[in-house]
């Protein structure tokens, strides 16, 4: 079994990937095992195949350990510690976004808004992983809101590395989304969440920025090794990556 950790320079590492497969790509393809940005990386950036990492004719074995420069991004490779359990395949999109997040910052955090209701118009940003927004009348909720169908404590909404989820906290009028009752459900990007008299909007920016577009673009730089292997040859991935922090590829794609 493999652990691949990924971080930002000068920025805490996201939680580790441990993969049980002999054989599994890094990239921005939505099958990636390990999924980075799209414009940070190729669909299919890195191939990790029987103990190797290659790329076209390029390679060199993981060993002990190896990690790869993919512009401003680090993955590191390396054997996972023993009794480790494998990692659900769900994460590997939920940590994309959070890469992409802490790359871009605030404006692409994920919101709450009430569409309708007694606080039609206000949003909410939701905190960084692990955290949770209660939403209830009672005075001891995250987001109070003045509605005589909501329950003290009606619901919550988790953002973790999983990704991010409503949940019924044994309500009287129970939670919808998109129209179905639900007591724990993930919560995709524009889904209409239902509690009590109040209906709001799930908003995440990072959804699109995150999901690889079939445009043709510049080849990524590829990875150079940091401690083992040889290096790969690059073009053209740091200017896109540069341009994508400062916004200018992303707020296209939003």
């Amino acid at each position: 079994m493999l652990r691949v950790t990924v971080r930002e320079d000068g920025f805490t590492a996201l939680p580790a990937v441990d993969i049980d497969d002999d054989a599994f790509v890094i990239g921005s393809a939505a099958s990636a095992r390990v999924r980075l940005p799209a414009g940070a990386a190729r669909p299919e950036h890195v191939r990790v195949v029987g103990g190797a990492w290659l790329m076209g004719e390029e390679g060199g074995a993981i060993g002990d350990g190896v990690e790869l420069a993919i512009g401003a991004l680090r993955v590191a490779i390396a054997p996972a510690p023993t009794g480790v359990v494998a990692t659900p395949p769900q994460r590997t999109e939920s940590l994309a976004r959070e890469l992409l997040r802490g790359m871009l910052g605030d404006a692409f955090a994920p919101v709450v808004e009430a569409e309708a209701g007694p606080v039609a118009g206000a949003r909410r940003r939701l905190a960084p992983p692990e955290s949770v927004l209660v939403i209830g009348r009672g005075d001891d909720a995250s987001w109070s809101i003045a509605d005589p169908l909501l329950s003290r404590r009606h619901a919550e909404i988790r953002r973790g590395w999983d990704g991010i989820r409503v949940v019924d906290l044994d309500s009287g009028s129970g939670v919808t989304v998109d129209g179905r009752a639900v007591r724990d459900a993930v919560l995709a990007d524009g889904a209409v969440i239902v509690v009590g008299g109040t209906r709001l909007r799930f908003h995440d920016p990072a959804h699109a920025a995150a999901t690889p577009r079939p445009v043709a673009m510049a080849e990524p730089a590829a990875p150079v090794v940091v401690g083992g292997g040889s290096p790969w040859l690059f073009y053209a991935a740091l200017a896109v990556l540069s341009a994508a922090i400062a916004g200018a590829v992303w707020l296209l794609v939003a």
